[in-house]
């Protein structure tokens, strides 16, 4: 198995993302995760002329160093008509298609669209309803580029008591019914440890609810109260479970982190170590289980 990592996590570090490649193939990572939603503002790389051979410089940069790209992250999209520049992070989650083409990445993770009276778990058909006919918008541009596009389990915000709460897609069921209806080998679904930690379930019991429907994870820990994308063991999920389950139901995908978290609150020029310790547990945790 593969151990990947999300970029982005030590870019105040290594602000070329070139350089940042290179130093995820120094510690050790394999594959990549991209992270697509950090190109979403007004002067954003990808709403420019030219922009299709900034992605080949990074498909060069990653073929000569080794690793491969995993996934890309697609923006992330609020609630429709509150959402601030809405068309702009639509276009380029529509370029993020093309760009998963040229990075050789199969999977495309793209958030639901998420709405504040969905907070608790209300409204769930409505809104279940609407984000399957967002995602059916996007099955021509996957078939267009080659790829499946990853539904990611999520988590919601309680205002008034100031904790996690269920929203769309916050259960694994939930998930699997909008699979379902979609009816398209262009989904999968990217199961995020964090997230479901926040909610009480394990990701254990997760990831054997999914079973053959799990083809990309995004891993890191919490303490169940904040969503803290630290590294495995930095707060309260069962690790030991989890790699247990993966094995039973034949996980074959990359163990990819996504604990930029240990690199946030420290100096820049310490990202590299925080981001070689996860690589580390990562590597140990995978070895123990002989996921390697």
């Amino acid at each position: 198995m593969k151990i990947g990592m999300a970029t982005a996590c030590i870019r105040r570090q290594f602000p070329d993302e070139r350089d940042e490649i290179r130093q995820y193939a120094e510690i050790g990572f394999e594959a990549l995760d991209y992270a697509g939603y950090y190109h979403d503002g007004a002067d954003s790389v990808y709403l420019k002329e030219g922009w299709e051979d900034y992605a080949r410089s990074l498909r060069e940069t990653a073929d000569a160093c080794g690793l491969v790209f995993s996934q890309v992250h697609a923006p992330m999209l609020g609630e429709p008509g509150v959402e601030p520049a809405e068309e702009r992070k639509m276009e380029v989650t529509r370029r993020c298609f093309r760009l998963c083409e040229i990075l050789g990445a199969p999977y495309l993770v793209i958030h639901p669209r998420l709405f504040r009276d969905a907070a608790g778990g209300r409204n769930a058909e409505k809104y279940l309803t609407y984000n399957v006919d967002y995602y059916r918008q996007f099955i021509p541009l996957a078939e267009k580029h080659g790829v499946v596009i990853g539904l990611e389990n999520m988590f919601g915000w309680d205002a008034e008591t100031n904790m996690p709460c269920p929203t769309t897609f916050s259960t694994i069921e939930e998930i699997l019914e909008c699979l379902r209806r979609l009816d398209s080998d262009r989904f999968a679904v990217c199961l995020d440890t964090g997230h479901v930690n926040l909610l009480g379930e394990t990701p254990a019991a997760a990831a054997r609810k999914l079973g053959s429907r799990l083809k990309l994870l995004h891993v890191h820990d919490n303490h169940g109260r904040y969503d803290e994308h630290m590294a495995c063991g930095y707060g309260t999920i069962d690790w030991e479970a989890f790699l247990t389950a993966l094995r039973e139901i034949g996980y074959r995908g990359v163990f990819s982190a996504e604990a930029g978290g240990m690199a946030v609150n420290c100096p820049p020029e310490a990202g590299y170590t925080a981001m070689k310790l996860t690589y580390e547990i990562s590597h140990a945790l995978l070895k123990q289980h002989h996921m390697l």
